[in-house]
C-alpha cells in the first residue's frame, strides 16, 4: 500500500472520529435544549454551559482540522475541505464507500500476499528439490569423474604399452629394412662381380672370335652363301597323295614332322636384300616317314603358308633346305627366357621348354645354362623382361625379392644378348626362328 493511500485511510478514521464527536455534542445538545424548555431556571445556565462546551468542541475539532491539515488558522467553513485536500480525497464523495473499497483492495491484496507466499513456499520447495537433484547429479558426475579417471589411468597405461610395442616393431622393421638393404647391397655387388668378370671374360671371347668364326664359318647361315643352306635333294615325286622322296633319312637325323622348303636349285635359294629373311621356296615339305638314308614327305597346301599363288610343281633333283638344320653338322642352341609361342600375351617358362623340344626336332642341340660357349650357332632369346622400377621406400621383403629377380632377369637378357651381337652369333626370338625355318608362312 503506498504512502497516499495510507494518508487517506488515515484521514477517514480521523474524519469519522470527528464526524461522531460531532454528532455526539448535537445531540447532547438538543438534550440540553430540551431540559432548557423544561426548566427555565436552568435554561441560561444550560445554554451557557452548552455554549462554553461548544466552544470547547469547536476548538477542538479546529485544533483536530489543524492537525489533519497542518494548518492551525482554518475557518469552520472550509475545514472539510481542507481535510480532503490534506488527504488527497477531494474527488471522494462518500468516505464510507472509499473505505470499504480501501478495505475490498487491501483484503485483496492480503489474499494475493498470501498467494505469492504459497508460490514463495512453492518455488521455495522447488528449489530445494532442485537442490537435491543437483547436489545428486554431482555426486554421480564426481562418481562418472572418478571412474573415467580410473578409466584414463587404464588407458594411459595401455597407450604407453602400445606406444613401446610401437616403438619395437618400428625399429625390428627399421632393422630388417637394413638387413634386406644390406642384403640387396650385396647382392648388387655380386652381381657387379658377375658383370665385371663378363667384361673380362668378353675381352677373351673377343679374342677367340677369330679362331671359333674358322670353325662356325663352314655351318653358318650367311646371306652371302645362302646357297650353302641346301641340305638334300628330291630324289622322286612318283608317290601317291603329293607325296615325294628326299635324299637325306635317319643317318643325317632327319625326324618326322620335321620341314624343308623346296627350290629349283641351290643357287636359288637367296635371302632377301630388304629384309635380311630367306626367300620362300617355291613348295614345302614336311617329313612323313624316315629310313636310313631317305625320307618320304608330303607337300603343304600353298594356301596354308603364304596365300593362294601359281602353283609351281615339285620335280626331281629340286633341293631342300632348312636354315636350322644340317646333315653334317648338330647345329648348337642357347635358349634363354621366357616364351609367348601361343601369343597370350603371358610369356611362360613351359613354352620356353616348348621352343626347346622344336630345336630338338629339328635336329639341333640345345645348350645348357645362360652363359655363352665358343661353340653355339645360335641364341635364341624369349620375351625381353620389364626393366623394373625403384622401389619404394617402405617396400616389404617381398617386393625387394621380386624386384631384385626382375632386375636380374633384366640385366642377365640385357647382357647375353649383348655379348651375342659382340661375338656375331645369331640372335632369334621365336618369329624369327618360325620364319627362317618357314614355319611362320
Amino acid at each position: 500500500m503506498n504512502q497516499r493511500t495510507t494518508g487517506l485511510v488515515v484521514g477517514l478514521v480521523i474524519f469519522v472520529i470527528l464526524t461522531v464527536g460531532l454528532l455526539a455534542s448535537t445531540i447532547y445538545f438538543n438534550i440540553e435544549m430540551n431540559n432548557a424548555k423544561q426548566s427555565a431556571k436552568n435554561a441560561a445556565d444550560s445554554q451557557r454551559s452548552a455554549q462554553s462546551k461548544e466552544a470547547k468542541t469547536r476548538e477542538a475539532f479546529g485544533a483536530l482540522a489543524g492537525f489533519v491539515t497542518g494548518d492551525s488558522g482554518m475557518s469552520p467553513e472550509s475545514e472539510l475541505e481542507g481535510i480532503k485536500k490534506a488527504l488527497g480525497a477531494e474527488k471522494v464523495a462518500n468516505l464510507k464507500v472509499e473505505f470499504e473499497g480501501l478495505r475490498s483492495k487491501a483484503d485483496q491484496l492480503a489474499q494475493d500476499n498470501d498467494n505469492l507466499k504459497k508460490q514463495a513456499a512453492a518455488a521455495q520447495a522447488d528449489a530445494t528439490s532442485a537442490r537435491a537433484e543437483a547436489r545428486k547429479a554431482t555426486e554421480g558426475a564426481d562418481a562418472a569423474k572418478k571412474l573415467v579417471e580410473a578409466n584414463m589411468d587404464t588407458y594411459r597405461t595401455s597407450v604407453e604399452k602400445y606406444g613401446s610395442e610401437v616403438k619395437d616393431t618400428v625399429a625390428a622393421v627399421t632393422k630388417a629394412q637394413d638387413e634386406m638393404d644390406q642384403r640387396h647391397r650385396n647382392e648388387v655387388a655380386d652381381l657387379q662381380g658377375q658383370i665385371d668378370n663378363v667384361s673380362s671374360s668378353r675381352a677373351e671371347l673377343s679374342g677367340r672370335v677369330a679362331e671359333m668364326q674358322k670353325v662356325v664359318d663352314q655351318y653358318r647361315i650367311k646371306p652371302e652363301n645362302a646357297a650353302s643352306l641346301a641340305d638334300g635333294r628330291v630324289i622322286d615325286v612318283a608317290g601317291q597323295n603329293g607325296e615325294v622322296f628326299i635324299s637325306i633319312g635317319s643317318k643325317q637325323r632327319v625326324q618326322p614332322g620335321m620341314t624343308f622348303d623346296v627350290y629349283d636349285s641351290a643357287s636359288s635359294i637367296q635371302y632377301n636384300p630388304t629384309t635380311g629373311e630367306l626367300i620362300p621356296g617355291k613348295a614345302r615339305i614336311q617329313v612323313l616317314k624316315v629310313e636310313e638314308n631317305t625320307s618320304t614327305a608330303r607337300v603343304i597346301p600353298e594356301a596354308q603358308r603364304f596365300g593362294a599363288r601359281a602353283p609351281r610343281p615339285i620335280v626331281k633333283d629340286d633341293v631342300i633346305a632348312n636354315v636350322i638344320f644340317s646333315p653334317e653338322y648338330r647345329y648348337k642352341f642357347l635358349v634363354h627366357g621366357k616364351f609367348d609361342v601361343d601369343n597370350d600375351g603371358v610369356p611362360t617358362a613351359s613354352e620356353a621348354e616348348y621352343v626347346r623340344g622344336r630345336i630338338k626336332s629339328w635336329g639341333g642341340e640345345v645348350v645348357d645354362g645362360d652363359k655363352l660357349r665358343g661353340d653355339l650357332d645360335f641364341v635364341v632369346m624369349g620375351v625381353k623382361p620389364l626393366k623394373p622400377i625403384d622401389l619404394a621406400s617402405d617396400a616389404d621383403e617381398g617386393e625387394y625379392t621380386a624386384h631384385f629377380e626382375q632386375q636380374k632377369a633384366f640385366e642377365t637378357y640385357e647382357t647375353l644378348f649383348n655379348e651375342a651381337q659382340t661375338a656375331r652369333i645369331p640372335v632369334l626370338n621365336w618369329n624369327r626362328m618360325q620364319v627362317l625355318t618357314n614355319e611362320g608362312r
